[in-house]
């Protein structure tokens, strides 16, 4: 059955003043897009031993309305293909792309936003393809489709979350060859890495000079250095008078559904800062002081017990400890100096 046929069996329902998919014209100009697509990129699927490879397939449909994104963002900038930018404007953007595809998942029968996200990723799950290979292979015929209907690149994002949508929905309902919270993650995942990674040029567009990419300083890992507090500005997210810690998605979750504030750094950026032996972990800590340095009200761990892992990793070295526990851990000996009292989960800044 093409995937196609799938959404139009969805539930179909007509937007209110405050529903995310504007105008029932929009809404059918990006349906039409995002079904013309899903026909052409159901001949070119990627396959893993005959079959559709849910994880990639998820990514590649991710990666396309996160590159659609970025294009909306960055029109005038000449960066070159494959440099991760960050950028304060997707960190606002992306997690409505996210809204949109968790309203179209409700409509077809799953919350994806009632359990925590997975971002890590069993073995055979995780993606095959590189952000560079998914462009390579389907961004233009991505985007003739989306100009051919009349949708600009930020519109053809939102198209992107359709096509995410119905390949979440073959995936994870039809086939169910994949769980939904670990299919979300990778979407949300693979959204950042296409809205933070800049792409190779259309065919449109001819060939431009590229800007020569700015390598990563090779920091010591017991010092902030101006990059690394640049990096950190850039992965702060969200709003409000709260910052959220936690594993994983855990913490971009809980922000996003109950309001707050939270770190998402670009999987190519810690991938580069452990190419150059920077420890990512530097990002995370530097990012929680700058919120603290700045007095935000409150912070939160979400998703385990504080006490719990404060007895378990306590007494081991913190080098091994995961990044979230880490946070923890410095917290817990760091928090009284910037004046935050701990009341369970939560630290609140002194009156």
């Amino acid at each position: 059955m093409p995937l196609s046929d799938l959404f139009k069996k969805s539930p179909k329902q007509e937007p209110d003043k405050n529903n995310p998919l504007g105008t029932p014209e929009m809404q059918k100009k990006r349906h039409d897009a995002a079904l013309e697509f899903l026909k052409i990129f159901q001949e070119k699927i990627p396959l893993l031993r005959g079959k559709p490879h849910a994880g990639t397939v998820l990514a590649v449909a991710a990666r396309l309305a996160g590159s659609s994104l970025y294009r909306a963002l960055n029109s005038q900038k000449n960066i070159a293909p494959g440099v991760v930018v960050l950028s304060d404007e997707v960190n606002e953007a992306w997690p409505k792309l996210m809204n949109i595809f968790a309203f179209y998942c409700k409509q077809n029968g799953i919350d994806v936003m009632s359990k925590p996200m997975i971002t890590n990723f069993p073995e055979q799950n995780k993606p095959l393809m590189e952000v560079g290979q998914v462009l390579a292979e389907y961004q233009d015929q991505y985007h003739e489709i989306m100009k051919k209907h009349g949708l600009n690149y930020l519109e053809g994002a939102r198209a992107g979350m359709i096509v995410c949508s119905i390949t979440f929905q073959y995936h994870c309902m039809k086939v169910k060859d994949i769980d939904p919270y670990i299919a979300t993650g990778i979407i949300a995942m693979g959204v950042v890495e296409g809205a933070k990674t800049s792409p190779v040029p259309l065919r449109s567009e001819g060939s431009k000079p590229a800007a020569t990419p700015t390598p990563v300083n090779n920091a010591q890992n017991d010092q902030l250095t101006p990059i690394v507090t640049s990096i950190a500005n850039n992965s702060l997210d969200g709003s409000g008078t709260r910052l959220v810690l936690g594993e994983g998605m855990n913490s971009i979750q809980e922000a996003m559904t109950k309001g707050g504030k939270y770190i998402l750094v670009h999987p190519e950026v810690i991938n580069k800062l452990k190419q150059n032996n920077i420890d990512p972990y530097l990002i995370y800590e530097a990012a929680l002081r700058i919120e603290m340095e700045s007095k935000i009200p409150q912070i939160d761990f979400v998703g385990a017990n504080v006490d719990t892992l404060l007895g378990e990793w306590g007494t081991k070295p913190q080098a091994q400890a995961p990044v979230h526990v880490r946070q923890l851990l410095w917290l817990n000996d760091n928090a009284a100096s910037f004046g935050y009292q701990r009341s369970e989960n939560s630290w609140r800044l002194k009156q």
